[in-house]
């Protein structure tokens, strides 16, 4: 909750001047403000556009707001609501404040003064951030289940691959000519019989890709992570276009995860992988020559993961992710004159971590850089953004600059943490966000295009096993990419001779939910929580069409029949955090399902993903 101040204070704050506040603070009769007053007092000065008072608090006490109030908003962000430019010019070049620095929900005070139509306000801030908002763009740039990003420049196009775990098809392709703006033209595994997923639980399967291009192909590695024995091995596959066809993979028998390819001035190729970092020589074709040997076991030594060499001016850098992937992810850096070592770890370590515990965009790490052709430098990065208190969109990318120190450091976003607003490396290309496409459909251990087939008015499936389960599915899904999301569709099971059809969110096979009509005759909500399964029978229903609707803010789910509103359900098992069971990294998935036997068909689906960015 928002500290509400002592009637005194506030009318402190409204007097015509600020001389009693001056004098208050003389004698010392500010001194017993509670601590979250005395945060909440400068902000409120801020909001009422008093920078008289701002400037008595702060220039004649201790009393500063460096704390944020419950929506997670500094005193800048309140000054951009008062419309006082004088009064943000202030804040951002005396006292520090960063105009890019965005609340719990990424917005920014920047996005305030735009909303609110304070030009001038607008127009300071501009200044200070070095760009205007609308050439601006904000992180995550790949959202939702994108995790692990690899990318890869070749000419003036921009590729990018992440991890998918159980799901297929495998490994996403994703194309962009700006960084920021992707589309999905392909995945490196588009054979299920090729993948070795089918049977594995969630949260196995295909971790941490990398994508490389050498001598005119374009390659892909990346874990296959198995229940059995060997658990770890390493797949690769090349093909002639990003968007392929790409080979029938072969595995490499490495027990590491994260591997990456690096190619050096000679020509010589090295997988890079983990624990710590640990290269092996490989031929053209992607074969072991020898054995991995450790290099450097990392800088922090905790968790190292999804190690990448780069060589720049004669040094190798070796970027490394540590920590872990929750709260404590991070980027590191280590260099040396040779590959094989000694590495020296960055002075500036970690060159990229979450400052703040509640910032809006949390556990970055696992990065890659990417070199312009202007010389610029950028590094996408995996981040999760909080939902309702948990990462129920998973593991995303994001983008931010990377510059360079005097004597040869990167660094990124100048070690202030992931950005939530950023200037556009490149100028914007023509964009269209289409609300449906095939290629971002997904389905776990499962080959959708067997079951679902696209009709004019929508879909039919054969219906599948029940999701509680590592086998074969009918599951037609994509990625929940935002907070809030509107999701309706017609399921007509007339075709089906047991079983339910409807919408589906997924998370893996133990946490899920159901929502849809039976060949029984009732609207029917299905919840997999762990090992407890919970059927709700939620209306009796005639006839076997039903026209279902979903519309969700954070961890909450609203389930509606046409204009009915039949229940709301808290959905936050579909989260990392949701259960302690298994292996939870992945993210929410959201789309149809038809349970049971028979054919079902749906019309008019329909899908709708909107920021969570009130001002």
């Amino acid at each position: 909750m928002n500290t509400v101040l002592r009637e005194e204070l506030v009318a402190l704050l409204h007097m015509e001047t600020a001389d009693e506040l001056r004098r208050q603070v003389r004698d010392g009769n500010l001194s017993n403000l509670a601590p979250d007053e005395k945060g909440a007092f400068p902000r409120e000065a801020a909001r009422l556009g008093r920078l008289d008072m701002l400037r008595a608090l702060c220039e004649q006490s201790h009393v500063i707001a460096l704390e944020c109030d419950g929506d997670g908003r500094d005193v800048l962000h309140h000054a951009a609501l008062s419309g006082n430019a004088e009064l943000a010019a202030y804040v951002v070049d005396v006292l520090g404040f960063d105009p890019l620095r965005g609340d719990k929900n990424g917005v920014t005070a920047l996005d305030i003064a735009k909303e609110c139509g304070y030009a001038d306000v607008l127009a300071v801030l501009e200044a200070r951030a070095g760009f205007p908002l609308e050439n601006a763009y904000r992180n995550p740039v790949r959202r939702g289940f994108y995790p692990d990003p690899s990318v890869l420049r070749v000419g003036d196009d921009y590729y990018l691959v992440n991890s998918t775990f159980v799901q297929f098809p495998c490994l996403p392709i994703s194309h962009s000519k700006d960084l920021v703006h992707w589309h999905t033209i392909g995945h490196a595994i588009e054979k299920l019989e090729w993948s070795g997923i089918v049977g594995l639980p969630g949260g196995h399967g295909y971790w941490a890709p990398d994508l490389s291009y050498y001598k005119g192909r374009f390659w892909v590695i990346a874990t296959l992570r198995r229940d059995t024995a060997p658990f770890r091995l390493q797949m690769i596959t090349s093909a002639e276009k990003p968007e392929g066809p790409y080979d029938e993979p072969h595995f490499l028998d490495i027990n590491g995860i994260d591997p990456s390819l690096f190619t050096d001035d000679d020509g010589r190729r090295y997988v890079v992988t983990n624990p710590g970092a640990q290269i092996v020589e490989i031929d053209e074709k992607g074969y072991m020559i020898g054995e991995p040997r450790m290099i450097y076991f990392g800088s922090v030594r905790v968790k190292t993961e999804g190690p990448h060499i780069l060589k720049k001016d004669g040094w190798y850098y070796l970027f490394q992710a540590e920590g872990g992937t929750g709260a404590g992810h991070m980027e590191t850096v280590a260099r040396s004159r040779s590959l094989y070592g000694p590495y020296q770890p960055c002075p500036h370590n970690p060159i990229l971590g979450r400052k703040e515990m509640e910032a809006p965009i949390r556990r970055s790490g696992h990065g890659k850089p990417v070199m312009l052709a202007d010389g610029r430098w950028y590094m996408t990065y995996l981040c999760g953004r909080d939902v309702d208190g948990c990462t129920m969109l998973g593991r995303e990318t994001a983008l931010d600059p990377m510059t360079w120190t005097a004597d040869g450091w990167p660094m990124v976003n100048g070690l202030k943490g992931p950005s939530c607003l950023q200037q556009m490396p490149l100028s914007a290309h023509e964009w269209q966000d289409e609300p449906i496409r095939e290629a971002d459909f997904i389905a776990p251990r499962s080959d959708w295009r067997t079951y679902a087939k696209a009709t004019e008015n929508g879909w039919t499936m054969t219906a599948g096993s029940d999701p509680n389960t590592i086998g074969p599915v009918s599951l037609l899904m994509r990625r929940q990419r935002e907070k809030l999301f509107a999701q309706s569709v017609e399921a007509d099971v007339s075709a089906m001779t047991q079983g339910m059809a409807g919408l589906c969110g997924y998370y893996d096979e133990n946490s899920f939910y159901l929502f849809g009509l039976n060949t029984d005759g009732q609207i029917v909500l299905e919840e997999q929580i762990g090992t407890e399964r919970k059927t709700t029978v939620l209306r009796e229903h005639a006839g076997a069409k039903a026209k279902l609707r979903i519309t969700a803010s954070g961890a909450k789910r609203a389930l509606w029949l046409e204009e009915e509103r039949l229940c709301e359900i808290d959905a936050a098992y579909l989260s990392d955090e949701g259960l302690r069971m298994g292996k939870r990294f992945t993210g929410a998935t959201l789309g149809m399902a038809a349970v049971g036997s028979g054919e079902s068909v749906f019309t008019r689906y329909e899908e709708t993903m909107k920021e969570d960015r009130y001002v």
